[in-house]
């Protein structure tokens, strides 16, 4: 869609609800909010484990090559 680079990450994990199945929408929306909160958790906090992040990246991929399609 024209202009789209310019929109947010939000506005364009909105929009996906209405171009690819809600599964998929559903899938992107919750890696994330897991990727959000692995990225700004506190001191105070345990951070991410290595297994966590390979199966964010995982999910990540696989939802790349949905959407690429």
């Amino acid at each position: 869609m024209p202009g789209l680079s310019r929109t947010t990450g939000r506005a364009k994990l909105l929009l996906l609800h209405s171009v690819a199945p809600a599964e998929t929408a559903r899938r992107a929306k919750a890696l994330w909010s897991q990727l959000s909160l692995g990225c700004h958790y506190h001191l105070y906090e345990l951070g991410p484990t290595y297994d966590q992040v390979r199966v964010w990246r995982a999910e990540a991929g696989g939802l790349v090559q949905e959407l690429g399609n």
